[in-house]
């Protein structure tokens, strides 16, 4: 499906401006329509089938390169001899063609084939000779990949030159052939070509390291490639898509959209990331085909709603068909420039634990028409996300259950309004595993009860419980998948004291007599509270007559006023306040008033 055939135009609402600002010193200014792009998307359709636009577009560029032009490629997964034989039949006719494919191709009979039609010289097969990493650059222990999918052209018959072409698709048949996938061409922007080669040739070169990371920009900044492998210390440290996601100033709202293949426990990062800028303003939706239940309940505890999407293959009715693409997309200001700016971040990189460790790559385009044309195809991915995994016949993974409340506790750990409890359970949405089969949640102490939901809808189950009672609640959850295994009980306090505390020890008739001008203790103040426990308490008093200082003394819970009149004799009267709260928040007030009569005879006696 050919989203555009007219590609070339000025960047819209700013978005070039926006990005210049991006550039590092140095990135050439070129006026925008020497840049041009151009999208291409795979799409299975309702009723599942095959799709070769992707692969018959890339076809298509090959065949429209000239003699004495070079082709470059590096390829994951590859079986697809039409795109072979397009290769070959370039090289044959003086097209000058390097290529990198993963050394775990090498079982592929057509990788031998065109090695040796083109030359194992130019067309590398990854870890050559030994094969001690399927990977041409990254210098770590296994698993390391190729993971790039990419071809460029140096210039095309049309006269096009500088033409990078970056899809998620393997051209790998039967399976990559019923899968979702995207494809984006971008022309003329040579430094992005050049970045882009270079990148190639380090891979054919084999040169060894475990730290590519050299951040790449195209001729005006719209366009950036973030190579790996990228070294980490630890997990949570150096995360390219976190990097980027750091860009991200959600203050002023924004949205973000993914649809990535995998999204695994070893990126966890890029979930806590994710949450974040949910709570901080960002409407962010997700749509993915693999997820470990950590993840699949980390993102919907956070209220992101997730879409699975994973259909098996029956058997002369419909072939597998997931979510192979790995993109996101933004639309929210930028920490960088201060300007809202729709980015589109394409290439090959999935959300899992091996991909730093792989070769591969990252894309920024910053143009608002490509970001229209994938978040039309997002749309189109979220409209049709369906869930009917393979299962396998046996496994020891245990499921996964999490729990979050609102509003949240104060402090002291306690609640003055009812509180809403949310506890989601998942087994991860993975061919590997079986699927929850129940998640029960137990209420004890203050409110009683046991709920439990069989089952799971798209990978997940959850319960909302509501505690009204007074209190101490305790909440136990835990969940089974269908093979047994259980998941970790969890237990937790809900506390709720929505009572205001009790004060003792204001008289509510106080006379001071007789007027001899000394200090009179008049009230002993006490807070009582049977719940959460007093909290602070504040004292204070004041009179009609002008308070000298010390005709009132407060001593803790004590109130000392002084018995004196006020001038020519005139009866003094005393306020004295009382505001007293709880552990919980809550709080009460009482006041009582003392006189200093004008004679005994309106002494209470």
């Amino acid at each position: 499906m050919l989203a555009r055939t007219t590609v070339a135009r000025i960047a819209a609402c700013g978005a070039l401006t926006a990005m210049l600002m991006l550039a590092p010193d140095g990135v050439r200014a070129v006026a925008a329509d020497e840049i041009q792009y151009r999208t291409v998307f795979q799409d299975p359709g309702e009723v599942p089938g095959t799709d070769l636009s992707l692969e018959a577009y890339a076809i298509g560029l090959i065949a429209a390169t000239p003699a004495g032009e070079h082709i470059g490629f590096a390829f994951r997964d590859f079986n697809r001899r039409p795109v072979a034989d397009a290769l070959i039949a370039a090289h044959r006719r003086g097209v000058l063609v390097d290529g990198v494919i993963d050394g775990g191709e090498r079982i592929r009979p057509i990788v031998p084939e065109i090695q040796a039609a083109i030359g194992a010289e130019r067309v590398v097969l990854c870890g050559s000779p030994s094969f001690a990493f399927n990977s041409c650059i990254t210098n770590v222990d296994p698993p390391s990949l190729q993971h790039n999918k990419f071809l460029t052209f140096s210039r095309l018959a049309d006269g096009r030159e500088d033409l990078v072409l970056q899809t998620s698709m393997n051209f790998l048949q039967p399976s990559q052939l019923s899968y979702y996938n995207d494809m984006v061409e971008i022309a003329g922007d040579h430094r992005l070509y050049d970045g882009y080669v270079e990148f190639l040739m380090d891979m054919k070169a084999q040169v060894r390291t475990d730290d590519r990371y050299a951040i790449r920009w195209g001729d005006d900044g719209r366009n950036t490639i973030f190579p790996s492998p990228r070294r980490q210390s630890d997990r949570g440290s150096d995360d390219t898509i976190v990097d980027r996601m750091d860009e991200i100033d959600c203050s002023q709202g924004g949205t973000i959209r993914a649809a990535n293949m995998a999204f695994r426990s070893e990126r966890m990062v890029i979930l806590d990331k994710l949450v974040d800028l949910q709570r901080a303003g960002c409407d962010v939706d997700v749509v993915l085909s693999n997820a470990d239940g950590d993840i699949m309940t980390g993102l919907l505890l956070a209220g992101i709603p997730v879409h699975p999407f994973f259909l098996r293959e029956l058997t002369n009715v419909r072939p597998q068909v997931i979510v192979h693409d790995k993109f996101w997309l933004v639309d929210a200001r930028s920490t960088e420039t201060g300007r809202r700016t729709k980015l589109t971040y394409a290439g090959s990189s999935n959300w899992r634990g091996d991909q730093q460790r792989s070769d591969d790559l990252l894309l920024r385009i910053a143009d608002d028409g490509v970001y229209a044309e994938y978040l039309a195809y997002w749309e189109k991915l979220r409209g049709r996300a369906a869930s009917d995994l393979p299962r396998p016949r046996d496994e020891k993974l245990a499921p996964v259950s999490a729990h979050a409340i609102a509003p949240a506790a104060n402090a002291g750990g306690w609640h003055r309004s009812d509180v809403r409890v949310l506890v989601v359970a998942s087994d991860g949405h993975l061919q590997t595993v079986g699927g929850l089969a129940w998640l029960r949640v137990r209420l004890s102490g203050a409110q009683t009860g046991i709920s439990e939901v069989d089952g799971e809808h798209d990978g997940a189950s959850e319960q909302r419980v509501v505690i009204t009672a007074e209190g101490t609640t305790t909440v136990t959850h835990q969940a089974a998948d269908v093979f047994g295994n259980l998941g970790p009980s969890h237990t937790f306090d809900v506390n709720l004291d929505r009572t205001a505390p009790d004060i003792s020890g204001l008289s509510t008739r106080c006379s001071l007599w007789p007027p001899n001008g000394r200090l009179v203790r008049v009230a002993d103040v006490t807070v009582h509270d049977e719940l959460s426990g007093p909290g602070e308490l504040a004292l204070s008093a004041s009179s009609d007559a002008r308070d000298d200082e010390g005709d009132v003394v407060i001593d803790g819970g004590t109130v000392y006023l002084r018995a004196e009149k006020r001038r020519r004799g005139r009866t003094r009267t005393y306020v004295i306040s009382a505001t007293a709260s709880d552990v919980a928040g809550n709080a009460t007030t009482a006041t009582a008033t003392c006189t200093v009569p004008h004679s005994a005879a309106g002494h209470a006696r």
